[in-house]
């Protein structure tokens, strides 16, 4: 099993929860001096970097304590992207640098049943919110990008072996 946490963070939930503390205290910020009107146009206007991609499990990092299973991919193909950030998921693409994946697993906002057949060399198709690796490190992760919330409403996880899909 390779390192534990992420970053500077205990965890991938840590980082997560401090990644979208991050976000919403700089759109609170941005919004500040703006009529009523400006601002819910602003929000309309928003939008999640969402991507699928195909993806090979290269290791679990999960010690069980933590409501996200943490574990290391290398995307082989990318079904959808994002204009936000497909350069950073065509760079691991190309160069074949791991992907930290975060699925939240265990409660009522995440997926709520186990995850059968996450072992090596599993194939996997993900779709959810990429997190670049610039941003992960700047924000105090790990040089890693990320992909999370692959779960509903937003996303899925889907194994090969055996043949299921999770959301």
């Amino acid at each position: 099993m390779a390192e534990q946490g992420f970053g500077k963070f205990k965890s991938i939930d840590e980082f997560l929860e401090s990644y979208k503390a991050a976000e919403v205290s700089e759109q609170a910020e941005s919004e500040q001096d703006l009529p009523f009107e400006e601002k819910v146009r602003q929000r309309s206007l928003q939008t999640r970097a969402v991507v699928e991609v195909a993806a090979k499990l290269r290791e679990r990092e999960d010690g069980g304590n933590d409501l996200h299973l943490a574990l290391l991919i290398t995307v082989t193909e990318v079904k959808s992207g994002n204009d936000e950030v497909n350069d950073d998921v065509q760079r691991v693409l190309s160069s074949g640098d791991d992907v930290f994946l975060a699925v939240r697993v265990g409660d009522g906002m995440g997926i709520t049943k186990p995850i059968v057949g996450l072992t090596a060399g599993v194939g996997l198709d993900v779709k959810g919110e990429w997190i670049p690796k610039e941003k992960a490190f700047a924000h105090g992760g790990r040089a890693l990008s990320v992909l999370h919330f692959t779960h509903h409403p937003l996303g899925f996880i889907c194994v090969d072996e055996p043949a299921a899909c999770y959301s």
